[in-house]
């Protein structure tokens, strides 16, 4: 655990009412609205009680007595009336924190370096973002008020105890101080319980989605019996780490129960002790006893909303931790924008590795790109084209030499527009849950249907489309699971090309196209040849035969350039090595 985590188990309480202060105006009404409802609902009652035995009863006046049921009424009813405020006051702060508190966890998400994605797990930052601040909800909902209570009630109850007999008094808060100090240790086993249930909760959740996310593989593979069982061992897991929550509250709860108890007999003897000499009223006495009952059941309330907060402390920690996960420069600092993008690109001596690995992956590599112009990345896996791409769109900084847009350091150019100017289909295509338009506005919010046609049309979706009774508005359903591995890369295509940006990049985008398709996208490259600069990376090389120029990669360095057919020519060359045995292969793969 991060010192960050280990300094915050001592200040759980202090953390909850940091969330508080901004909305300190609505704690403080509802605290009044809480102080006068103690009175109505608890010590009116209780007085009563005293006024009757030492003033009403011993003078039979039927006045005094219709006043008194007539007060109690009244106290009843407002009490009614102040505890509906209450619940309201309360939900509207806790829905505010809450709201307040996951906003701020998603938006430091956005801002995070893309290397954190890759090394940490959905589930568990889903857990952090949306669970997390979920249990501060329920605390501030649903016990906020009673703890807020609680503490009033026993300051409120102990001054009238003073008022009554100041031994009453000292009595109540000596026994109220011993009983919070062991309740607080017992609760140290509760926290600690409660983080290991709750990072149980994220494996389950995280193991939980891959296997819906992942229905299609785990049938195939014939695996769904393992999945199942691979969840339910999760599942014991975390029920065993509950159970042992479980286990350290009702702890708890056994050492806040005898309070109650011995409160009362310590008080009843001291009671019967002060009458016996005269210094106190047999009212009194029942008032002190009424009051002392009240102070304990409050004080078992507030003991108990206080180990709540302490099993908040995890997730506050989990909260705290991410929030100190250092931010992207890329994604947090502001940086030039140009009036107008050709599309030139040139990387110079750039050098670059993955964090947390000592391997290069780019080796001083140099190359250069004419507006309109396509080039296409080809070379062995492993070679670094894709990580070029990453470094384009400043998902990741070199660690030296410059990448440069129309002659400007893309390190100087805010990375948001930046990005604006690049439209990419990859190899992973990533598709919401909604309408084929849906998902082709997200890259131009105000496209038109006819842009949206044409593009579908010039990304070979065209017969496709019109077998469709609701043409652009069709469905796709989740991660665009309507459509097959083909449909749903030239979707990706042609939500690019709705783009219209300077830079149009493809990143594997034809591996799951067929050869008839693949021929129309490379139709559709070549219109847009002129109007943008193209990058093609592929392992089909027959998809670069649509590039100006095609740059072969191999370790992390340029090993050659040129057009394809000098390229094939050179007997010795990568290039025409890599194409030579592809040949081989579609040979090989025909003749069987």
């Amino acid at each position: 655990m991060s010192q960050l985590a280990a300094k915050s188990k001592n200040r759980d309480g202090r953390r909850v009412l940091a969330f508080l202060r901004p909305h300190k105006k609505w704690v403080f009404a509802d605290a009044f609205v809480i102080a006068v409802s103690q009175v109505f609902s608890a010590l009116i009652p209780t007085l009563a009680l005293g006024w009757l035995v030492d003033t009403i009863l011993p003078g039979e006046s039927n006045k005094l007595l219709w006043g008194l049921m007539w007060l109690l009424v009244f106290a009843a009813v407002a009490d009614l009336i102040l505890m509906v405020i209450d619940e309201y006051f309360c939900h509207h702060v806790a829905k505010s924190v809450t709201n307040w508190q996951k906003l701020r966890l998603f938006k430091h998400l956005q801002v995070l370096p893309f290397s954190f994605y890759q090394n940490n797990q959905s589930g568990e930052m889903m857990a952090r973002v949306s669970d997390d601040p979920d249990t501060l909800h329920n605390f501030l909902a649903w016990e906020g008020s009673t703890f807020m209570a609680s503490v009033q009630g026993v300051v409120l109850y102990s001054a009238v105890l003073l008022w009554i007999h100041p031994f009453l008094m000292i009595t109540s808060v000596v026994l109220g101080v011993i009983f919070y100090l062991t309740s607080n240790a017992v609760g140290r086993r509760t926290r600690q319980a409660s983080a290991n249930a709750r990072k149980e909760a994220s494996r389950y959740l995280e193991r939980l989605r891959e296997s819906v996310t992942g229905i299609h593989l785990s049938r195939v593979l014939g695996v769904s019996d393992g999945e199942v069982q691979s969840v339910a061992e999760i599942r014991k897991l975390f029920i065993k780490e509950s159970r042992k929550e479980l286990k350290a509250r009702m702890q708890s709860i056994v050492v806040i129960g005898s309070y109650n108890g011995l409160a009362l007999a310590v008080v009843y003897g001291l009671s019967a002790y002060l009458i016996w000499n005269d210094k106190l009223t047999a009212g009194e006495m029942l008032t002190a006893a009424g009051l002392v009952a009240i102070a304990a059941n409050e004080m078992q309330k507030m003991l108990r909303n206080w180990l709540s907060v302490r099993r908040t402390g995890p997730a506050l920690d989990r909260s705290e931790i991410l929030l100190s996960e250092k931010t992207s420069r890329a994604e947090t600092e502001k940086g030039m924008t140009l009036p107008l993008v050709e599309g030139a690109i040139k990387l110079k001596d750039v050098v670059f590795s993955y964090p947390e690995k000592e391997e290069q992956v780019l080796k001083g590599l140099s190359f250069e790109v004419q507006p309109g112009e396509a080039i296409a990345l080809v070379g062995p896996s492993g070679s670094g084209k894709s990580t070029i791409v990453d470094l384009l769109l400043r998902l990741y900084e070199p660690e030296s030499g410059s990448i440069y847009l129309d002659g400007k350091d893309i390190s100087t150019v805010d990375a948001g527009w930046l990005r604006s100017q690049i439209a990419i289909v990859s190899q992973d295509v990533q598709l919401r849950n909604g309408s084929i338009a849906d998902n082709l506005r997200i890259a131009k919010q105000d496209a038109t249907d006819e842009e949206l046609i044409s593009a579908l049309k010039d990304s070979g979706l065209g017969d496709f489309l019109q077998t469709l009774p609701e043409g652009i508005n069709t469905v796709v359903g989740e991660r665009g699971s309507l459509l097959s591995g083909g449909q749903k890369q030239r979707l990706s295509l042609a939500r690019a090309l709705v783009k219209d940006a300077a830079i149009l990049i493809l990143d594997e985008a034809s591996s799951a196209l067929d050869p008839i398709t693949e021929v129309q996208v490379n139709e559709a490259i070549n219109k847009r040849k002129s109007k943008q600069t193209v990058l093609i990376i592929s392992h089909r090389l027959s998809t670069v035969l649509a590039a100006n120029r095609i740059i072969v990669m191999e370790n992390g360095k340029v090993i050659e350039i040129g057009k394809h057919e000098s390229l094939l020519n050179s007997d010795h060359g990568v290039y025409s090595r890599l194409f030579k045995r592809e040949a081989e292969i579609g040979t090989q793969a025909f003749s069987k």
